[in-house]
Parts: C-alpha cells; sequence; structure tokens
C-alpha cells in the first residue's frame, strides 16, 4: 500500500521587507523570530552596509566577532559580509539594514563670464 506523506516547509526566523530603494541607498526591516538565529544574506551591492537595532536584543556575528547590539545601536558591515544575527531574549528583533551607496564626487561645472 503506497501512502504519501506532506511535509510543510518550515518557518523562516528571519522575515524581511524593504522600505528604500532610491539614489542607490537600498533599505529593508529585517524581523528576527524571538530566540531565532539567521544568516543575513549578502549585500548585492559591494558597498558597506549598517545595521540599526530597532528593537530588542541581538548579537551579530560577522567573521570572527561577535558584537551584541541593543535597541539604538548600530553596526557597519564590511562590503560582502553574510553575518549570522541571533536574537537574546525573549522578544522578536527588528533591525533596519541600510546599504550604503558607494561615494560620488561630482565636479560642478566651471562657468566664466564672457567680457
Amino acid at each position: 500500500m503506497n501512502s504519501i506523506t506532506t511535509l510543510e516547509r518550515p518557518v523562516s526566523a528571519l522575515q524581511s521587507a524593504p522600505v528604500l530603494n532610491r539614489n542607490g541607498f537600498a533599505c529593508s526591516i529585517v524581523t528576527l523570530a524571538a530566540g531565532g538565529e539567521a544568516t543575513l544574506p549578502r549585500n548585492a551591492s559591494s558597498d558597506d552596509q549598517l545595521l540599526f537595532v530597532i528593537e530588542g536584543d541581538v548579537a551579530i556575528q560577522s567573521g570572527d566577532l561577535t558584537t551584541r547590539a541593543s535597541r539604538g545601536e548600530a553596526m557597519l558591515l564590511p562590503a560582502g559580509d553574510a553575518p549570522v544575527v541571533t536574537a537574546r531574549g525573549d522578544d522578536t528583533v527588528r533591525l533596519l539594514r541600510v546599504e550604503i551607496p558607494p561615494r560620488q564626487v561630482v565636479t560642478p561645472q566651471i562657468i566664466t563670464p564672457r567680457s
């Protein structure tokens, strides 16, 4: 007798929603379930990014360094890094991830008056 077993896809501890994508800045709100751990997706650009803690307490592991951050604190992450974030405590963690566009030097046009 054949039987079919349906497996439910596990719910990810990490949810991300874009909030801004303009002039090279890409911002998203990242939500991590209480007690959850997940790897943030690699930054799409080759630029640094900022990670601001909006709610909760989180441990951010980037390379060999683990930094603990609480509400109102921020961390600069190097380009190409895919940090592991771990929610500490019993609360959901919300982060604002800001991808910083490359710096551009704008040289203004110099106009000289005619005699």
